[in-house]
């Protein structure tokens, strides 16, 4: 059977979709992953067969482009906080009035025209190698144009605590057909409402709203991507050890001058024996001196070092918190982006994490929330009731199986998701 995926420019959501994947071909079925030429590197490493036939405007651009309008829309500038980058170069903005509105026009002047010819390459490479089955990103919803025109399944993957359904103005992006994509193809009123099947390994305590889809629940299974590992790669240590992790993304969206990642560091290193910072390059240097109980390393899988530690902070992903749910940590989410303040929102009632404004946060609300995680248990025994949850949802494989029959028999049921709950 031939599955194609599609997947966005945006790193974070793809992985989240590769252990299914992998259980889709280790099961025998011909994995296909339209993505666009940026992400034909980190397809390839996956071992999955990447075709660059999708477009897209930069995603980094985009993310800083929402970044500036969000900071237009508050009342006043918090002193305190770290200006929008410029949106097409990523250097720092001296003032919300440096920004050139012509630059605006000239970021959709090249995104709207890469977004239709995507779905146009979409649609014409799916006509010519005919999937079974579709499986998309949201933000990559060629995928379901495809799936509408071969009148076979197109599934929903979230990267977990996004829904197909979202009020939230920050989580409904591609919501409809604002460029008349699926229209020009026979489709009218496409709108996200109408997805049937989305695959969520968000806990059950923290399902995001998915209108009238039917939530196929799958267990986390955390892929970072790879690199050689060091065999002594964490030791023991005497006492409590904190990881933090700051993503490129957070990086290349908000810039290297984020002052709640330093006094997150700071915090983390005088409450706990040793902290694992984990960052691109760009970041790390940017912090100067460290504590000496600090330890650096540079862009690391955390799959490969949460289980050897106490307490997880980060920039407020998804990947972030899906990661730290596996690994049965507590965590402290810095939340930068308005979307992490919608999963903390989501998440933060189960008592397992702890989310604050990023951009807004101050020291002593670091300390305090750092101290409650590391020393007060309910927080860890939350962590580990959300870490049980995923280790008892249907592995990937299971839904491989369950997918596999959908395309061969056209639909699913609440039942036949119940069952492969009962087998999980």
């Amino acid at each position: 059977m031939r599955v194609l995926f599609t997947v966005s420019n945006w790193a974070g959501h793809w992985v989240s979709m590769v252990p299914l994947a992998w259980a889709l071909r280790a099961a025998g079925h011909e994995v296909r992953v339209a993505c666009a030429p940026q992400q034909v590197g980190g397809i390839a490493s996956t071992g999955l067969m990447p075709v660059s036939v999708l477009d897209a405007p930069d995603m980094m651009e985009s993310a800083r482009l929402s970044f500036y309008a969000q900071a237009l829309a508050l009342p006043e500038q918090d002193p305190g906080a770290p200006l929008p980058l410029l949106p097409s170069t990523g250097e720092p903005l001296e003032s919300l009035a440096d920004f050139d509105t012509a630059l605006l026009y000239d970021f959709w002047g090249r995104a709207v025209p890469a977004v239709q010819r995507s779905f146009d390459n979409a649609v014409e490479y799916a006509a010519q190698w005919r999937p079974d089955l579709v499986v998309y990103d949201l933000m990559a919803v060629e995928g379901a144009l495809v799936a509408l025109l071969h009148d076979v399944p197109g599934v929903y993957v979230s990267p977990g605590f996004i829904g197909t359904v979202e009020t939230e103005p920050g989580l409904n992006l591609l919501a409809g057909d604002p460029l008349s994509c699926f229209e020009k193809y026979g489709v009218d009123d496409w709108s996200r409402a109408r997805i049937r099947y989305a695959v969520d390994p968000s806990p059950d305590a923290a399902v995001p709203p998915l209108g009238d889809a039917l939530r196929i629940p799958m267990g986390y299974v955390p892929y970072n991507g790879a690199q050689d590992v060091d065999p002594g790669l964490l030791g023991p240590v005497d006492g409590k050890r904190v990881c933090i992790v700051w993503g490129n993304s957070a990086t290349g969206i908000f810039g290297t001058d984020v002052p709640a990642l330093r006094q997150a560091v700071e915090s983390a290193a005088r409450q706990a024996a040793e902290v694992v910072l984990t960052a691109g390059p760009e970041q790390v240097e940017s912090l100067g001196g460290l504590p000496p109980n600090v330890r650096v390393l540079r862009n690391c899988p955390i799959e490969l070092i949460l289980p050897e530690c106490d307490v997880l902070v980060h920039h407020g992903s998804a990947n972030c918190l899906m990661n730290g749910i596996a690994a049965g940590l507590p965590q402290l989410a810095l939340a930068l982006n308005y979307d992490a303040l919608v999963y903390g929102r989501r998440i933060d009632p189960t008592g397992a994490v702890r989310t604050l404004p990023g951009l807004r946060t101050s020291a002593e609300e670091i300390d305090e929330a750092l101290a409650a995680l590391l020393h007060d248990p309910a927080f860890g025994k939350a962590a580990q009731g959300l870490q049980d949850g995923v280790r008892q949802a249907p592995s990937p494989a299971r839904v491989a199986d369950l997918l596999i029959g959908l395309a061969r028999t056209g639909s699913l049921t609440q039942d036949d998701v119940d069952r492969i709950r009962e087998d999980a």
